[in-house]
């Protein structure tokens, strides 16, 4: 029982590089234009692949030509692909406008992703019973998909940890998926939509406040991630927060993908380094997800094993 399996998204990114964004009515001449395969799902996946772990994805494409180059991509990674679903319908795509600072404004069309349903998931029933660590979901998938499998391997498989990242944020999203996951984690923006705008986060004392929020509602562990400034993390059994730092990167080139890259990193340690403190774990993933920053795109930016120091892996 070591593969990490993804239940979740697939996708082609489309980046648009540009100074600044136009406004309303204006055209603007961006600098950069280039292809990234991506979806939150996928990302994750690739990501933990990259660091050695044995991956499996379970999602949707469509029967068109982004649909085959994304399973080309999984296939080059050594990625599983044998769950992923062939749809009539388009392939996913991501509109993701970055700007000179770094920071991403991005607009999904789900296509094939929206199509992910209960049969799609349980042709690997036995896959996620018997050969499972854990299992990452997104909500860039049906919900009602989501959590029917966390309810079955919460029965099923309860040896599995269950990472649910609640992106993109839904205000009225199932509140039952919060507490079916063993770790719910959201970015600072995600994670005051759940908590109903309650708090705005602009330090880590606010952010703890959310933090104890979320706890309220059901969640058993939770992580919010806090770009430059790191994350913050609490559980129903340990809610005292804790702050994980992050080395400080002076000029970030693209910050897209990155808290997938810190998911797909930290389903890794969990797996890989199940001595390790959860402060520890995240403090790794941490590290890895900065790294990423200092390139452009999403899982072309995310590094392989042997580029990385050998003591974040001992």
């Amino acid at each position: 029982m070591s593969k990490i399996v993804t239940i979740g998204s697939c996708s082609t990114d489309m980046f648009f590089y540009t100074s600044k964004l136009p406004n309303p009515g204006q055209t603007i001449h961006g600098k950069q234009f280039t292809l990234d395969f991506g979806g939150k799902g996928a990302n994750q996946c690739i990501a933990a692949q990259k660091l050695g772990a044995d991956t499996v994805f379970i999602g949707c494409v469509g029967s068109d030509i982004f649909g085959r180059d994304i399973i080309s991509n999984f296939e080059r990674w050594g990625v599983d692909t044998q769950f992923i679903t062939k749809k009539s319908v388009d392939t996913g795509v991501a509109q993701i406008n970055v700007t000179d600072n770094g920071e991403n404004y991005i607009i999904i069309v789900a296509g094939a992703n929206s199509t992910l349903q209960k049969g799609d998931v349980e042709r690997a029933y036995d896959l996620l019973l018997k050969e499972t660590s854990v299992v990452l979901f997104q909500f860039e998938t049906p919900l009602e998909t989501t959590e029917y499998i966390l309810n079955k391997l919460s029965t099923a498989n309860s040896k599995c940890c269950k990472i649910v990242n609640g992106a993109p944020a839904y205000s009225n999203s199932h509140q039952n998926i919060l507490k079916l996951a063993d770790i719910f984690c959201v970015n600072e923006s995600e994670a005051e939509i759940y908590t109903n705008c309650i708090k705005k986060i602009d330090s880590i004392e606010s952010a703890n406040e959310v933090l104890s929020l979320l706890l309220k509602q059901g969640c058993k562990i939770v992580i919010i991630t806090l770009g430059s400034l790191g994350a913050v993390f609490a559980s129903k059994d340990e809610r005292e927060p804790q702050w994980v730092q992050v080395p400080k990167i002076e000029n970030p080139v693209d910050t897209s993908g990155a808290g997938d890259a810190f998911l797909g990193s930290l389903a890794y340690f969990i797996v890989h380094t199940p001595n390790l403190s959860l402060y520890e774990q995240i403090r790794r993933a941490c590290i890895i997800a900065t790294k990423t920053v200092q390139f452009q795109g999403t899982q072309k930016s995310y590094p392989l094993k042997h580029d990385l120091p050998e003591e974040l892996f001992n």
